[in-house]
């Protein structure tokens, strides 16, 4: 998921609320059970009415989403622009936290209304 080993410690504050906390578990299983196969893509196409300017910031080795997911994401949304990082996977922000507030804050200028 990360490019760059993820250190054991933030794995483990990540999955802790789930290892201590049973009503958090109760929350995640019955979402993932209660999730229908269709949903994705259903959200996925909603997007097309999306008005706004929106940006997709993708790593370009990412193996669990590879970046032509990136691409059609970007696609369904009119007014979508994709930004694909190098040397980076799913978790962009320990990847490239560089490249990421870089594509945030160029988007962020050239579509920011007057």
């Amino acid at each position: 998921m990360a490019h760059k080993p993820v250190p054991d410690d933030l794995v483990d504050r990540w999955i802790e609320p789930l290892r201590r906390d049973r009503a958090a578990r109760a929350v995640l299983v019955g979402y993932l059970r209660g999730v229908r196969k269709t949903e994705m893509s259903e959200a996925a196409e909603r997007l097309r009415s999306y008005d706004r300017p929106a940006l997709v910031v993708w790593g370009r080795q990412d193996r669990m989403m590879p970046p032509d997911h990136g691409r059609r994401l970007a696609e369904l949304l009119p007014r979508g622009r994709l930004v694909e990082l190098d040397e980076c996977r799913t978790l962009i922000p320990l990847d490239r936290p560089d490249g990421l507030a870089d594509a945030i804050r160029t988007f962020v200028r050239e579509t920011a209304s007057p």
